[in-house]
């Protein structure tokens, strides 16, 4: 664990919500919504017809049961485990002991060795998708409007369901990106 005190009030501040984490994620929600609004605008007059099979309607039905069985899994999981009252799983890597982590892993605060020279470029390549993921959600509230956009989108042809397939698929990533990070940044504990 990155935060080896016993002191709560110490414990209690590595467990808040980070506000640089929470920029970062609405800073790159709103790039994508600029991003989609951009595309928008230069849209196309003409539609683009309907392919059949196009929309990946099944493969998001299975991600969306699979999401919602890992979901309850470690909400099971979780609920049992009594040390981790008030901890939530999803909120992890937005917290304060998870950007230490990153920034100190990112600065290879803990000395130059081979690994931690290899562990900081592989920390930024999977940090940049997990925030492609909020952009690409904002990208999909405007950029979606445009029909053909949507028409053979996974989850279309509505906008709604494009909407929520690429949501869905967005979430999923940030989080296996999110649980790849977490094994890949250096605790605050180490010597």
């Amino acid at each position: 664990m990155a935060v080896t005190s016993r002191d709560p009030a110490r414990q209690s501040q590595a467990n808040r919500l980070s506000r640089l984490s929470l920029a970062m994620l609405a800073t790159a929600f709103a790039a994508g919504i600029a991003a989609g609004a951009v595309s928008y605008v230069r849209r196309s007059p003409a539609v683009q017809g309907h392919v059949a099979g196009s929309n990946g309607i099944a493969f998001e039905i299975v991600v969306a049961v699979v999401s919602v069985a890992v979901v309850a899994g470690v909400q099971v999981w979780q609920a049992r485990r009594p040390r981790s009252a008030g901890y939530s799983l999803w909120t992890a890597p937005l917290r304060v002991n998870a950007m230490s982590r990153l920034g100190l892993t990112l600065r290879i605060g803990c000395g130059f060795r081979v690994p931690d020279l290899i562990r900081a470029p592989a920390v930024l390549l999977v940090l940049l998708i997990a925030l492609y993921s909020p952009f690409r959600m904002g990208e999909q509230v405007i950029g979606g409007l445009d029909p053909s956009s949507t028409v053979n989108a996974w989850g279309g042809p509505t906008y709604l369901g494009a909407l929520l397939a690429h949501w869905l698929d967005a979430i999923v990533i940030f989080y296996v990106a999110a649980f790849v990070l977490k094994s890949l940044l250096v605790t605050t504990g180490r010597r």
